[in-house]
């Protein structure tokens, strides 16, 4: 697992963008730092395995946090619910659902354990909405796909308006 680049060129993109994948797995986040140091991106995309959400809740959100958080705003954000086409993936709108009550959960178990003179740095108000974000400099949009069965319409379609 290690950072990827490439060169993306499709007919829906005035220009080719390079794409550059950040591995998701925790131990693995100071790949997302190191990168984000080197290269400002003009827009990030999330993927979220949609049929596995439930076992992995904590470990996503505390990633998808941690991401916020490390991107240089103003950052235009896609949450892509991917892996649509399996039987057990849950719809766009109960992946943000999950994410926004397990991020507000995180959130407060951060918050409790800090002292009093350590700076915290947090986004979002105590019950954590996406949708707020846009204050502190967030364009969070969500669509559906699948990597695996080339559904990528709604990934295109955000790149070409958002990015190119």
């Amino acid at each position: 697992m290690s950072v990827n680049s490439a060169s993306l060129s499709h007919p829906s993109l005035e220009n080719p963008i390079t794409i550059i994948d950040c591995p998701g797995h925790p131990r693995l986040a100071h790949l997302l730092r190191q990168s984000l140091s080197i290269h400002r991106p003009r827009g990030t995309i999330l993927l979220i395995d949609s049929a596995n959400i439930n076992k992995d809740l904590n470990a996503v959100a505390n990633v998808v946090y941690s991401m916020l958080l490390a991107i240089p705003r103003p950052a235009h954000v896609l949450i892509v619910a991917n892996k649509t086409d399996l039987f057990t993936a849950l719809p766009v709108s109960k992946v943000r659902d999950l994410l926004e009550s397990e991020i507000s959960s995180l959130k407060k178990t951060r918050d409790s354990s800090v002292d009093d003179d350590d700076e915290v740095i947090t986004l979002g108000g105590t019950d954590f909405k996406f949708s707020e974000l846009e204050s502190e400099g967030f364009v969070i949009d969500w669509t559906r796909g699948s990597i695996e069965s080339r559904e990528v319409a709604g990934i295109l379609e955000w790149i070409s308006r958002r990015i190119s």
